[in-house]
């Protein structure tokens, strides 16, 4: 844990790193085809960084996070939502390009776009707050005569096809391990791994370097429109959104995916309910690893999760005043090859994340618990992982 901020550090929000070896940190082990380990610490206030490195790509990754005024941020850097919209958008693309591909379907400049919708409820301070997920909805319109039902259907074999489907589409619990002081303990109020905490990494990410040519690179993630302007531009023209019952509060995304003249993805995330600044992003799920330009779509999707749950460690342990004096993660996650890309022919899913925690307190091992228990109820992303919340296609939005 450091107490420096995003804006010291003085470094782009999103770029390749290396030195991970130096620095002990190896990628997980593969089970399905990618394999994606991210770790995370806290800066000052609610920021955050992180690092991914892909068992499958090779490829290490430095990743910045921060929130809105709404929650006591700086807006310096992407919300941890940006990122799971992005990696998710952006594996469907994936899938989407390979099966039009296998099937003969000219996609002209096509545009993919998801929409994700999350709510809570619930008191925060008191621990009784639950986040859930809802069905994400996806749509497609691309130039050209392609006929709409084909482009249906392919939009729906494209999505099975995407190893995070089914990841949101079942029941995945999440597991976890908890260190405490130094000593592993029971986790209780969350789903134990059946296997040993890895050891404590410590603060390894100050240690790592950007790599060759990343601090003049061309940006990887942008701010395109502040909470302000969105804000202002939502109340003029509010956009569709579910409506809730009861006191549940909806925070409602929306990702914007369009294939850039290089093959790799330009995202745009917008954030209405509970308004966020506007974020654009580039995606790299080209093939050529070694010559990636920027993070791949399992990269990004890990490491929004693992930023959603230590911001919720983090918001509950400050408002239930609960001293922490460290607290950060490792995180795994499994994922299947795509079915289309990689020519399987399979549907795509993930185990469940495998969360390391690790927290120094004043307090004793129950409040630990406590705090652990908390931040996974209340992770949005989390709960996309838990709850049964199948894809859903816009019909209506589908256009050749």
């Amino acid at each position: 844990m450091t107490d420096l901020s995003l804006e010291e550090l003085g470094l782009p929000l999103i770029h390749a790193v290396d030195g991970l070896a130096d620095a002990g940190l190896a990628p997980p082990p593969d089970r399905h085809g990618q394999s994606v380990r991210a770790w995370v610490r806290t800066l000052g206030g609610i920021q955050k960084e992180g690092v991914t490195l892909s068992g499958l790509t090779g490829r290490a990754w430095r990743f910045a996070s921060d929130e809105g005024a709404h929650l006591g941020g700086h807006d310096a850097a992407p919300n941890p939502l940006s990122y799971v919209s992005v990696g998710m958008g952006a594996f469907f693309m994936t899938e989407l390009r390979a099966l039009a591909k296998a099937r003969g379907i000219a996609l002209r400049n096509p545009v993919l776009v998801l929409e994700n919708f999350y709510y809570r409820d619930g008191s925060f301070p008191k621990g009784t707050m639950v986040s859930g997920a809802l069905s994400p909805e996806v749509s497609l319109t691309c130039e050209g005569d392609a006929d709409p039902e084909d482009l249906h259907r392919l939009l729906m074999d494209a999505v099975a096809a995407a190893p995070v489907n089914g990841l949101v589409r079942d029941e995945k619990i999440s597991l976890f391990t908890l260190t405490h002081n130094g000593v592993q303990i029971d986790p209780v109020e969350v789903a134990a791994l059946s296997v040993p905490a890895y050891a404590d990494p410590g603060d390894p990410i100050g240690a790592l370097r950007p790599a060759p040519g990343a601090l003049v690179a061309s940006p990887l993630a942008e701010r395109t429109e502040s909470e302000d302007e969105v804000v202002r531009r939502i109340t003029a023209n509010p956009p569709l959104a579910p409506v809730l019952d009861g006191t549940k509060k909806l925070l409602h995304l929306r990702t914007t995916c369009r294939v850039r003249p290089d093959g790799t993805y330009d995202c745009l995330r917008e954030q209405f309910a509970q308004s966020s600044s506007t974020w654009t992003f580039v995606v790299d799920d080209r093939p050529d690893h070694a010559r990636a330009i920027a993070p791949d779509a399992a990269s990004y999707f890990a490491i929004g999760v693992a930023f959603c749950f230590m911001t919720q460690v983090g918001r509950y342990s400050h408002m239930a005043k609960h001293p922490v004096t460290g607290y950060r993660v490792v995180q795994d996650l499994h994922f299947t090859l795509g079915g289309a890309s990689s020519g399987s022919g399979k549907g795509g899913t993930a185990d469940p994340a495998e969360t390391h925690v690790f927290i120094d307190t004043d307090v004793d091992d129950d409040t630990a618990r406590r705090i652990v228990g908390v931040a996974e109820r209340t992770c949005f992303l989390h709960a996309l992982c838990r709850d049964r919340a199948k894809v859903r296609i816009r019909r209506e939005a589908i256009a050749g």
